[in-house]
């Protein structure tokens, strides 16, 4: 069920690729937790490395509809860079998947997703904004690349899940183990 909502959601990215790759990467978040409530993937959970590369896989899947829209983008710096981004990106994929080393993740990591979702959001809600100085680029891509390696570094490196994180960055405490116990602790008694 996980695995075919990550191959068709993607679709949506197309036609409405704001919508579509937050919807994706909301799914992504949550996939290893559905994973697990869902009885394991292919007789395996998401604990187990096979899940982890079947998530990388679908990951640059989804990755690689954002990367089509952006090729349709009029303006050349901010294509370029998506481009750039994705490439990055998908090497350091590439490199966890045929050598399992997880550094790769946090080397190249998924900036490209934010800028995506950055480009997109200027456009829609800030038409006036022009991305056509590669000094304005580097700022941006400080803003949204610092906090997104601090992510993978967390996730990948730590092995901190989404409770973790929360508990470590957020006022937020939770106690139970995953993000779904808690949820289910609190609202599904």
């Amino acid at each position: 069920m996980v695995i075919v909502l990550r191959l068709a959601i993607p679709f949506s990215i197309l036609r409405y690729p704001l919508v579509g790759i937050i919807a994706c990467l909301t799914l992504d978040y949550v996939d290893t937790g559905l994973v697990d409530i869902l009885g394991g993937c292919h007789g395996f959970g998401s604990e187990a490395i096979g899940y982890q590369h079947l998530d990388k896989l679908l990951d640059i899947y989804y990755l690689l509809f954002a990367f089509v829209v952006s090729l349709r983008w009029k303006n050349t710096l901010a294509r370029h860079t998506s481009i750039t981004l994705f490439c990055y990106r998908f090497v350091g994929i590439m490199l966890f998947l045929i050598t399992d080393w997880r550094i790769s993740l946090i080397l190249f990591p998924n900036i490209f997703e934010c800028f995506f979702i950055f480009y997109l959001v200027t456009q829609r809600f800030l038409p006036g904004f022009r991305l056509e100085k590669v000094s304005h680029l580097v700022i941006v891509l400080l803003i949204i690349g610092v906090p997104k390696v601090l992510h993978e570094y967390a996730l990948h490196y730590l092995l901190m899940g989404t409770a973790d994180m929360l508990n470590a960055f957020t006022p937020l405490k939770i106690e139970e183990p995953t993000l779904w116990d808690w949820i289910k602790a609190r609202f599904l008694r």
